[in-house]
């Protein structure tokens, strides 16, 4: 028991006792936060606790080409700032804990008339209920849509299933989520209500426990004005000791289908994976991993993946621990297209949440780039 609490527990002890005694009672200030157990970054009023969390990155990078085009022979730099920023004020209800939460993200960029800034909301929206039973979001916040297991278990080169949902959900929305006991959970939602006239209406369903999880969502488009579109989700996982299976299923009102299919299997130093995604017209795209710890410092790990169109990559990289601070690492990339990438990097993470690094990636085109990135997240 902390100092803190045993203060806090005496004053309510020495409060009650002389409300027994006192026709005026003496009146005792908890701390909010404490007592809906939200801990972080918090400002706690006599009501409402307030927390703050977030994230500001830099990045810098210098080449003989454009980076974003892959413009050889373009001497160029860039230069990105980006940031976001989270408050949530939570208070208690009869319905649970009652919150609003506000985003705000920014990036400043560089060009050639000079940097160009931005800022706008991501999130902004209120909230009512009890995570373990039911809870009403309404504002602006991203989709209840499960679109979980829509990528392979490989490293390196992850083959994933398309945007199954499309753009039309999220943004401006109305939702329930509610959980049902024993790990399985559902929701609906009026969602993208921002577009004139409209709304997309989406369910959902889910459950997670030992075995594994299974997922489903179905999202309609257009049900103010009566449109036919759809789009469907479904996915799921099985746990069987070292072995995990994992696939994931879209399809929508056009009868357009991608299925996606993967394994992965854990031994004592070293994990294998493989994935498999299938789609019309017979496109395919396969993918395979190994990861072996050498030793606590040292992790090598290998990829390769081909497609229907016998275009293929593969990757060997590594990663050292220099120390408990710094890290190296360094790949090697090979393609069908006959060429060939390499590269290398350190990061600093002395804590804090503080992240620095510095990178060099060299192409047998003759291309390079230098990097460096910092970052810093909070909570």
């Amino acid at each position: 028991m902390t100092i803190k609490n045993l203060l806090l527990g005496s004053a309510a002890v020495l409060a009650l006792g002389t409300t027994a005694q006192a026709a005026d009672p003496v009146a005792v200030a908890l701390d909010t936060c404490d007592l809906l157990n939200i801990t972080g970054l918090t400002i706690s009023s006599e009501s409402n606790c307030l927390k703050f969390e977030g994230e500001v990155t830099y990045d810098w990078v210098y080449g003989n080409y454009d980076v974003n085009d892959d413009v050889a022979g373009v001497q160029n730099t860039t230069s990105d700032v980006a940031w976001e920023l989270t408050a949530t004020a939570t208070a208690d209800s009869d319905f649970g804990p009652a919150f609003a939460v506000i985003g705000l993200e920014g990036s400043s960029t560089d060009s050639t008339g000079g940097g160009v800034d931005s800022i706008g909301f991501g999130d902004a929206y209120v909230g009512i209920g009890d995570s373990s039973s039911t809870v009403l979001y309404a504002g602006k916040k991203g989709t209840i849509g499960n679109t979980d297991d829509g990528e392979t278990l490989t490293a390196v080169f992850s083959v994933e299933l398309s945007d199954a949902l499309g753009g039309n959900v999220g943004g401006h929305v109305i939702q329930v989520m509610s959980s049902l006991g024993d790990g399985a959970t559902a929701g609906f939602g009026l969602e993208d209500l921002d577009t004139t006239n409209n709304a997309t209406l989406v369910g959902t369903v889910a459950v997670s426990q030992d075995w594994g999880a299974a997922h489903a969502t179905v999202a309609f488009d257009d049900v103010l004005l009566g449109g036919g579109a759809w789009d469907l989700h479904t996915g799921g996982s099985i746990n069987a000791d070292n072995l995990t299976f994992q696939g994931a299923f879209i399809t929508n009102e056009a009868s357009a289908w991608q299925a996606i299919l993967s394994a992965s299997a854990e031994f004592d130093m070293f994990t294998l994976a493989a994935g498999l995604n299938l789609e019309p017209a017979s496109m395919w795209d396969f993918a395979i991993s190994g990861v072996a710890a050498i030793d606590d410092n040292t992790t090598l790990t290998a990829g390769f993946t081909v497609n229907e169109a016998s275009a293929w990559s593969a990757r060997l990289e590594g990663e050292f621990g220099v120390s408990d601070t710094l890290t190296a690492d360094a790949g090697v990339t090979f393609t069908s297209a006959s060429t060939s990438t390499f590269d290398a990097g350190l990061t600093w993470a002395p804590g804090g949440g503080y992240e620095a690094s510095v990178g060099v990636e060299a192409a047998s085109s003759g291309n390079y780039s230098l990097s460096t990135s910092f970052e810093k997240a909070f909570e």
